[in-house]
């Protein structure tokens, strides 16, 4: 069976534009509009993480350091701390962590204030992910882009988090634990039959994804880790007609059917 063909046929009919990128790291490669520009959307938050370990790392900021929530730092959308008092301080970590398991937009521009976008963008680069670039905090205001990447960009950077490329072994687990508690699920870790992850002996270890959501935007990638090995898949989709908040809708539907696809047939060729 030849997995692209699946599933370019899954998407012919689809009615806006999907771009994957698949790597099993056994030489199996899958590129669908890897290069296609597409607003990040809360996708961005992996380059904002990555850059908070990097000052981390060397040494001119410590985790429990704590950050106020201030009347700048509003907004809405995702997360919780748009309904907490303003003035309340966090541990810098504590912060990150809302924003990778819930999204939490408030918690993302604290971060983008206190770590600097020009910083964040630099560590993009860094990367050698040359087609992506934060350009502002979250705003609440529609149909504007605050951040764009590639599916090749994204794959680029969950590529070199798995394989320790950017920190240490003891620091990537620090942070793969946190994103492993992501809430949002709805495409890739969904597309997976909970037989493979909630029975006593699981054929997954767990998934470490950041999605990512706008009007005619749904995105999500990262690292499924199996006791066969890991993968990443990444899978953008945009210039949809649907453009509904519901987790059922038919953008979601074909996210999902692609992770199920690409899921299945890792574990044919290892079991």
């Amino acid at each position: 069976m030849n997995i692209e063909n699946v599933i370019k046929d899954i998407i012919i009919n689809f009615d806006g534009k999907v771009a994957v990128y698949y790597d099993d790291f056994k030489g199996t490669k899958i590129k669908i509009n890897e290069k296609e520009k597409c607003n990040a959307a809360s996708c961005i938050k992996i380059f904002i993480l990555i850059e908070l370990f990097n000052q981390i790392n060397n040494g001119s900021i410590k985790k429990e350091q704590k950050l106020t929530y201030k009347d700048e730092h509003y907004v809405n959308g995702s997360g919780v701390m748009r309904y907490l008092t303003k003035g309340i301080e966090l541990p810098v970590i504590d912060i990150a962590t809302l924003m990778m398991i819930i999204s939490d937009n408030v918690a993302t521009n604290i971060l983008i204030d206190f770590l600097g976008i020009d910083n964040i963008n630099r560590t993009i680069t860094t990367i050698g992910c040359n087609d992506t670039k934060l350009y502002s905090k979250f705003k609440s205001v529609e149909n504007e882009v605050f951040s764009e990447t590639t599916a090749f960009d994204y794959y680029l950077v969950w590529k070199k988090l798995n394989n320790n490329e950017l920190f240490n072994e003891k620091m990537t687990k620090e942070i793969i634990d946190i994103i492993r508690n992501q809430k949002y699920t709805e495409m890739i870790g969904d597309g997976i039959d909970k037989v493979y992850s909630e029975v006593e002996n699981p054929i997954i270890n767990y998934y470490a994804t950041k999605s990512g959501k706008y009007e005619a935007i749904r995105n999500d990638g990262g690292i499924v880790s199996t006791i066969y090995g890991n993968y990443v898949l990444i899978i953008f989709i945009k210039n949809f007609k649907d453009k509904n908040y519901l987790n059922d809708e038919y953008a979601y539907s074909q996210g999902r059917k692609i992770s199920s696809v690409i899921f299945n047939e890792f574990i044919r060729n290892r079991s």
